[in-house]
């Protein structure tokens, strides 16, 4: 390997993983271990339909709604009367969503 090799391999990059987990530690936000985005909605499904969604890989990870939503859209898995809680968790405000009618 050459110097440069060696010099990016064993210092810029270990030093732009840390720089990146601790702006994501500080922000305590948790991010989809799919899509990598940060998870700012927060949502329940019940256990059974959770498992028939997630290849089982994801079933003890963070999923982002989106994420699920594809997953059962392959799947063809209507959802929809197994969320039970929705929550926005934004820098500045949360908000706690009703399901009152699904499409």
């Amino acid at each position: 390997m050459s110097l440069i090799k060696l010099i990016e391999h064993f210092i810029i990059l270990p030093l732009k993983w840390y720089k990146i987990n601790i702006i994501n530690w500080k922000e305590l936000r948790q991010k989809c271990k799919i899509c990598g985005c940060a998870d700012k909605f927060d949502f329940q499904i019940k256990t059974e339909t959770w498992k028939q969604v997630l290849p089982i890989e994801y079933q003890n990870r963070v999923v982002c709604l989106s994420c699920f939503d594809d997953f059962a859209k392959k799947k063809e898995i209507d959802y929809s009367t197994s969320l039970e809680a929705l929550c926005f968790a934004g820098d500045k405000n949360g908000f706690d969503f009703k399901v009152v009618k699904s499409y």
